[in-house]
């Protein structure tokens, strides 16, 4: 048997152990759900979900042009949704989306762990601006903009929320310094449940998905991956460590409720 590894081994770099190796990291994407479309990659299923608790309150971080709040207005229309965009031409695209519904309020600023303004890098779609200077790309910045962002923690207490039922984070890589906004929720509880996201950009910003299992883990929340039909919730391993993202949930540990219902296929 030892033989036949080290045959493999020595002739591992060849035409048909590269295909099958393209194979292997294709099948690992499609498997650990590498995929953005809210629809299949479960973000659409744990809507629905918890659309059976009845949120209060829901902070849509980084709405773009409001896709994933009209969606959860459309299963969730009494509950209260705060959508923040900071991009001028993006959030002018939210505030008309939304704009005949009463129960989302619109908000021209970005999430951060302190209130300040900073430049932020503007792709052609609207879809993509960060504040981050992101590294491998194959295409760079069109323009970039000053823009407004605010403290999660004061923002609450600006708002006079109390208590949050989801908080969704996707701000291109400053997810972290976000989280870090809501420092003083966090640590007292009063957000049930924490979405955001992890891919590529990480390797830029050097905060790894074991820096969010660890700052989570701290304060008392259950950390989980989102799949097409269920939430996984696991222990952090090197393998996980793939920078193949998209969607990672945090719970309050004492949420168990919310937590089997999400876990639930």
């Amino acid at each position: 048997m030892s033989v036949i590894k080290r045959f493999f081994k020595r002739n591992s770099h060849n035409k048909l152990f590269k295909g099958l190796a393209g194979f292997g990291r294709a099948l690992n994407r499609l498997y650990e759900n590498r995929n953005h479309d809210l629809y299949s990659n479960g973000e659409f299923t744990v809507l629905k979900k918890i659309s059976k608790l009845k949120p209060a309150v829901i902070i849509d971080g980084g709405a773009n042009i409001g896709k994933y709040t009209l969606v959860c207005n459309e299963l969730m229309p009494n509950t209260l949704i705060y959508s923040l965009e900071p991009v001028k031409d993006t959030f002018k695209l939210l505030s008309q989306n939304v704009s005949t519904h009463e129960n989302i309020v619109a908000v021209q600023k970005g999430l951060y762990k302190t209130n300040t303004s900073k430049e932020i890098n503007i792709f052609n779609s609207n879809t993509h601006s960060s504040l981050v200077d992101i590294q491998g790309l194959s295409y760079e910045s069109t323009q970039k903009q000053t823009i407004e962002l605010t403290k999660g923690d004061d923002f609450l207490k600006e708002h006079k929320i109390d208590e949050v039922d989801l908080l969704k984070i996707d701000v291109e890589g400053a997810e972290f310094d976000a989280l870090l906004g809501f420092d003083e929720h966090i640590s007292n509880g009063k957000i049930k449940m924490i979405q955001f996201e992890y891919g590529y950009i990480n390797i830029t910003t050097k905060k790894l998905l074991i820096d969010f299992y660890n700052y989570f883990e701290s304060k008392g929340y259950l950390l989980g991956k989102i799949f097409p039909k269920t939430v996984e919730f696991r222990k952090y391993e090197f393998k996980y460590e793939d920078f193949l993202g998209p969607n990672f949930i945090a719970v309050k540990k004492t949420e168990t409720d919310l937590i089997n219902l999400l876990e639930k296929k």
